[in-house]
């Protein structure tokens, strides 16, 4: 237990881990399910909502723009949570998870005839949600929704090695690696089990998120016992 007494426990490697797999579960998701829309990454959402303006498509162009404003709202709740909430509560960050779970739930409760834009918004609401929540792993920044910045500074790292052979950056190299593993692990679960179970899939995203914001709870309650003793 002392690991966890001396730690930044939201930045514990292996609720990254669960949090990124999170991500590549519920991005491959929407992408399958919900027309190729992608929950967290914007950056692709951006460029589906110009092809869909060029070519017309106003349901695809209310789609990704909810989408991507659902996005910003999240990271904007997060903010006036952490700014309201943390100085009394330790536990503020089990916010952004408990509404994820929610919204999972209920959009794995939906008929796919539920129109796209009333069901990818959400999913992105709550993926802001998450990684503005949990933004660092082992005191390394990283997003845990989307995996470009995590194999761009993998590579960094290990290319800093190779010419410096400076173990920390062999170990920083590892750190985002493994996310980048993560978040494609959970991708390819998603799709798996997307041909099985179809919408219904989102569910699995229930009990990882029930898994991981359990233990990071857990960890909180035994660490401020522990500080009362």
């Amino acid at each position: 237990m002392e690991r966890y007494q001396n730690a930044q426990l939201f930045q514990l490697r292996e609720i990254g881990l669960g949090l990124t797999f999170i991500g590549g579960f519920i991005d491959a998701y929407t992408f399958v399910q919900r027309g190729g829309v992608l929950a967290a990454g914007q950056t692709g959402n951006l460029i589906f909502l110009s092809v869909d303006v060029a070519q017309r498509n106003l349901p695809g162009v209310l789609t990704k723009l909810a989408t991507v404003l659902a996005f910003m709202l999240g990271v904007m709740a997060v903010r006036v949570w952490e700014y309201h909430i943390r100085p009394r509560s330790h536990y503020w960050r089990l916010l952004s998870l408990a509404a994820e779970l929610v919204v999972c739930g209920v959009v794995g409760a939906l008929p796919a005839s539920v129109p796209n834009y009333m069901v990818t918004p959400p999913l992105a609401l709550v993926m802001a949600m998450q990684t503005t929540a949990f933004g660092s792993i082992a005191g390394h920044g990283y997003n845990n929704v989307f995996s470009t910045g995590n194999l761009k500074k993998a590579t960094s790292a290990l290319a800093a090695y190779s010419m410096s052979s400076d173990p920390t950056q062999l170990v920083t190299s590892k750190v985002y690696f493994e996310l980048v593993a993560a978040f494609t692990g959970g991708a390819i679960v998603s799709a798996l089990l997307q041909t099985l179970w179809g919408p219904r899939t989102i569910w699995g995203a229930v009990g990882v998120i029930g898994l991981v914001g359990g233990y990071y709870g857990w960890l909180l309650f035994r660490r401020a016992r522990a500080a009362q003793k």
